[in-house]
């Protein structure tokens, strides 16, 4: 089991990299959350099937540096949490 977030993607409409993803494996159970740098959520899923497409009320947000929190329950009874940066480039 693992688990990965990018700290980048570019959610320009070009067909790559326009959504974010919590990529792993083994993953039981999910809790990812996105903040603004004022600590406003953004985005919020327990599935990781469901990227952030890098907007907020269904407007684009600017370039910008954004904080994350993960929790995750692995399949062999692991917790994973981490708190992270991911940038927006456009």
């Amino acid at each position: 089991p693992y688990l990965y977030i990018p700290n980048i993607f570019s959610p320009n409409g070009d067909g790559e990299n326009d959504k974010l993803f919590v990529q792993g494996a083994g993953v039981a159970e999910i809790i990812f959350i996105i903040y603004d740098r004022w600590g406003e959520k953004i985005f919020e899923t327990n599935n990781l099937s469901n990227g952030w497409d890098g907007s907020y009320q269904g407007n684009p947000m600017n370039e910008a540096v954004f904080v994350y929190y993960v929790k995750a329950s692995l399949i062999n009874n692991e917790i994973i949490e981490r708190k992270g940066n991911i940038s927006i480039v456009r």
